[in-house]
């Protein structure tokens, strides 16, 4: 299937993009910029209380204004700490909001991308946006304002104040304006994609960690533990050395700026001698001295701005990625269980052939029908392809009658409850587990009694906190053939009317499997039910087996009729048992 990648979004669409989420709190934010607004103004006042105190204090000892000066500095000082209090709490306030927000669309927006993304991403990537880079998005959208708003307004009113002492030398430091914004737009592409670069190294770094950690067992038992250390080092490294490349180009940016704003000082103070009473002097002079800070922090802005809309790309490109085709429109109660496959083919994206190929078939209510067959074959991908889990590229997959693209996507994945090979649990308590997602309504009563028909209930009842007991990650707490029973718990627990079953008894011992294997059998009974089984001897009573063979069915019958074609089935179940 195509995959054309869009272009780049500008860095203006990006941030005005990332702006909307901090302007969804707009009361608090613009009362913050308010606040910025009378902080940068007490910077000029500031200035204008230094000439008055230096030429009615000291030069020509005012008595009518000696001590209204003390008040004037206290007054203009608390002004300042409360205005500064102000915008940066409402700053903060907001910041956090907006980390909020942000998160919580790009969550939603993960939930209902399709399995292909998962497979495609890693969950250590993954975890990276949604953590490291929402960090970043947050600090360019509330943080770089607060010194742009205060800064420029403390710069215009700088210069403002400057060209009232006197013009002529106040447009020695305008002209060095030019020559800083210049250099400045070169420098930002690299700083950009150095931004990006410290990007991809958290998600490397996320990625290695989440699977050393997840895959410890392999790790300790294979010895891979130096493998995984050095693995990571590569990752840390290739972090480090993209946030000192980072910091260099940030820092030789900054150090620039400040030797042109030096050169225009000195420049200034030569010209100066003279022409200026002795508040005058101290006034212009601190003016000049006081521009270089917000000159300087607006300079190393462009480094938080570039990371925050690197960050910005990597985020919202997730929330951008196309969801699951949901167009079906109708809904299904609760479904005979009739399936069919009319000329279905399957091609995985960059796959050399079809995964399946022109299947056709019928499945009656309540049939029993086993997937068998060796590895590859097919058997998960069409299983996969009932609750839409991918999407067929060629023909149709009725349920009950009905083209399951016409069904609306939950109410479609009502219809199936699945038990896999690969068991997933939460880190959760059991009954949570059992009673997981649309089940969360379900009675202790009815969780009990799916657990006592997966023969569950009785290791349930030796936990400590018997239904109430933490699991652990992916259920480490719990023996295989535990987690395996409380999947199948809560598979009994959903009552779907067809059952896909990938080799749902694979991690039992001999006597689990007993229990269970009867407990599956009454579930089955009146409900239609895939099963994947690579064991034939736990489908010898399924009503029908297919076998599969590079995406095609090449034969079909019961466990009798094609033990006694001596074709494939016979081949597979010769191997297992002689």
């Amino acid at each position: 299937m195509p995959n054309s990648t869009p272009p780049s979004p500008s860095a203006k669409t990006l941030y005005l993009r990332l702006l909307g989420y901090a302007l969804r709190f707009w009361p608090v934010f613009a009362a913050s910029v308010a606040g910025m607004a009378v902080y940068s103004l007490t910077n000029t006042g500031f200035l204008w209380a230094i000439k008055t105190v230096t030429d009615d204090g000291f030069v020509h000892q005012n008595p009518d204004k000696l001590g209204l000066l003390p008040w004037l500095l206290f007054s203009l000082l608390s002004l300042r700490a409360l205005s500064g209090f102000a915008s940066n709490f409402g700053m903060r306030w907001v910041e956090r909001r907006t980390v909020e927000a942000i998160r919580l669309d790009a969550f939603r927006r993960l939930m209902t991308l399709p399995v292909s993304f998962f497979d495609a991403n890693s969950a250590g990537v993954v975890t990276s946006k949604l953590t490291y880079d929402t960090e970043q998005m947050a600090s360019a959208s509330t943080k770089v304002v607060i010194p742009v708003v205060r800064d420029s307004l403390t710069i215009v009113g700088l210069l403002g104040y400057m060209i009232y002492l006197n013009w002529h030398l106040t447009l020695i430091f305008v002209v060095m304006a030019p020559v800083m914004a210049f250099y400045l737009r070169r420098r930002t592409p690299y700083l950009r994609q150095a931004g990006k670069q410290v990007q991809e190294s958290v998600g490397e770094m996320t990625k290695a960690l989440e699977e050393s950690v997840s895959g410890q067992r392999v790790v300790k038992i294979f010895g891979g533990a130096e493998y995984e250390n050095q693995r990571f080092a590569k990752a840390v490294g290739t972090n480090r050395r993209a946030q000192i490349r980072l910091g260099r180009m940030s820092g030789t940016n900054s150090m620039v700026v400040e030797i042109i704003a030096a050169a225009a000082l000195s420049w200034i103070v030569y010209y100066a001698v003279g022409k200026f009473t002795a508040g005058e002097f101290a006034a212009f002079v601190g003016a000049v001295l006081m521009l270089i800070a917000p000159i300087k922090s607006l300079t190393n802005l462009n480094e938080v701005l570039q990371v925050g809309l690197a960050a910005a790309q990597s985020v919202f490109g997730l929330m951008d990625s196309v969801p699951e085709q949901n167009e079906g429109e109708r809904q299904l109660q609760r479904a005979q269980g009739e399936i069919e496959f009319r000329h279905v083919n399957l091609r995985y994206e960059n796959a050399k052939r079809d995964a399946l190929h022109e299947l056709n078939f019928v499945v009656k209510p309540g049939e029993k029908v086993a997937l068998v067959g060796r590895s590859g074959g097919g058997k998960s991908s069409l299983v996969n392809l009932l609750p839409r889990f991918y999407e067929l590229q060629q023909g149709l997959i009725l349920l009950d009658g009905i083209d399951i693209r016409a069904l609306e996507l939950q109410s479609l994945r009502t219809q199936f409850a699945l038990v896999s090979q690969d068991v997933v649990l939460f880190n959760d308590t059991v009954f949570n587990n059992i009673a997981y997602g649309a089940l969360r309504g379900a009675s202790e009563e009815q969780v009990i009694a799916a657990a006592k028909a997966a023969y569950a209930w009785e290791f349930i009842q030796q936990l400590p906190g018997g239904l109430q007991s933490e699991i652990g990650d992916r259920g480490v707490r719990l023996s295989g053939g535990q987690r395996q029973r409380l999947a199948i718990a809560r598979a009994i627990l959903k009552d779907a009317p067809v059952l896909l079953l990938d080799e749902a008894t694979s991690a039992l011992d001999t006597e689990s499997e007993k229990h269970v294997q009867a407990a599956l059998d009454h579930l089955m009974q009146d409900r239609t039910t895939l099963i994947i089984a690579h064991r034939l001897s736990t489908i010898e009573n399924a009503d029908r087996i297919l076998v599969m063979e590079k995406g095609e069915i090449v034969e079909s019958g019961t466990h009798a009729e094609l033990l006694a074609n001596s074709a494939h089935y016979a081949r597979l179940y010769q191997k297992q048992f002689h």
